[in-house]
């Protein structure tokens, strides 16, 4: 029996319109529909075509339920620079419901660690009350530093995921930096998008979402207005700032620059706590460690020397990649705890269909490949290297 909202959660991943699909596979949009509703079933041919499209086994659409729905979709907190590309939350509500279903099916096989992760939001709950002022907001990043253990701002990445936080990079255009939000199981997930960032810029990127995680948990995104919403992302940045640039060694560091009007001087800073020279700039104006004159020379310096387009040592320090997912799957196909044929037989999708979810290398499964021999060494009839002719008699 095929399943029809099995078809419209493959649609919705790959962020078609039923129009979009039905150009694909060559039928009307009001077929699709059909499909999808299960008021026709689609003809062999179509099936095979779905196979295709989407990297799934004929048993994906006539068997099982489509992913359970895990993300509502008011709660992702978009960093993006278009407040309209929210209307992409069905599409990636829909792409995290596939990546934590996946997810959970992948730790069945190993024995989890207990993520921290929760403990900390626990902690930090008992300090937020009321409004999120600079106070709160300070102290909070400091919780989350300390709980997090973290020395070097480089470690960011590993020092989330060892903390329980899901990190995954997906293409999200070019209007949106990456996006948060904590499904009803708990798992907190952070997407960063795969458009080429300086490692500073990625770095921020995680900042400010574990700061929508820590201090936006609970809001319903959908009901902000314009105002409350351009709100919400100036707390998220205020605490990416006080969280990467803990006041007290910043500020210690700060003050020992021979030059705060000139972005060349921020160099050996931006190396050690891998933040923007800009970012570190505009914090230490609103710490009071810059004047108005300060700041204003800093910027008309940084437009002179084009930084704005491509800051100093934006192409040297390397942006760190999500390894936890990753790392997961290679051990249990590493293993043979799982192989490819487990990928068809239970989950019934393929290799690529993996592969694209979590950002892996298109060839990442060729390795693990079967190994076919076709020859039995032991019925082969040896021959000698060279045949002489019978002597003529």
């Amino acid at each position: 029996m095929f399943i029809g909202s099995k078809l419209k959660a493959l649609r919705e991943l790959n962020g078609y319109t039923r129009k979009d699909l039905s150009v694909q596979i060559g039928v009307t949009e009001q077929a699709v529909w059909q499909y999808e509703t299960e008021n026709v079933m689609p003809k062999i041919e179509i099936l095979n075509v779905l196979q295709q499209i989407f990297n799934v086994d004929m048993a994906f659409l006539v068997s099982g339920n489509a992913p359970k729905h895990v993300v509502h979709e008011a709660k992702i907190a978009f960093r993006t620079t278009d407040r309209s590309s929210r209307k992409k939350t069905k599409l990636e509500a829909r792409y995290l419901d596939f990546a934590d279903g996946l997810t959970s099916y992948f730790e069945k096989f190993v024995s989890v660690k207990p993520a921290g992760f929760d403990k900390l939001q626990q902690m930090v709950q008992t300090k937020l009350s009321g409004t999120n002022n600079l106070t709160k907001i300070r102290e909070v990043a400091k919780i989350a530093r300390q709980f997090l253990s973290l020395q070097d701002n480089h470690d960011l990445m590993a020092k989330l995921e060892q903390a329980g936080i899901y990190i995954v990079e997906k293409d999200l255009g070019v209007h949106i930096d990456a996006y948060s939000t904590i499904a009803d199981n708990g798992h907190a997930w952070i997407v960063l998008g795969s458009i080429k960032k300086s490692a500073v810029r990625r770095n921020f990127d995680l900042a400010h979402e574990l700061g929508h995680l820590l201090l936006h948990g609970a809001i319903d995104f959908d009901e902000l207005t314009a105002a409350e919403y351009k709100q919400i992302e100036h707390e998220a940045h205020t605490f990416a700032a006080e969280f990467l640039l803990p006041i007290e060694d910043f500020t210690a560091d700060f003050k020992k620059l021979y030059r705060r009007s000139n972005p060349d001087y921020y160099l050996d800073l931006k190396r050690k706590y891998q933040v923007s020279i800009v970012a570190m700039a505009m914090h230490a104006y609103a710490l009071g460690l810059m004047s108005y004159q300060e700041q204003r020379y800093f910027f008309g310096q940084r437009t002179k020397k084009s930084y704005k387009i491509m800051e100093p040592l934006d192409d040297q320090l390397v942006p760190v990649r999500p390894g936890k997912i990753r790392a997961l799957i290679t051990l249990l196909f590493n293993q043979q705890v799982l192989t490819l044929r487990d990928l068809s037989r239970h989950l019934h999708v393929r290799p690529t269909f993996i592969a694209q979810l979590f950002a892996l290398e298109p060839n990442f499964f060729t390795k693990y490949q079967p190994q076919h021999s076709y020859v039995n060494m032991q019925n082969v009839i040896p021959f000698p290297r060279r045949f002489t002719k019978n002597p003529t008699t």
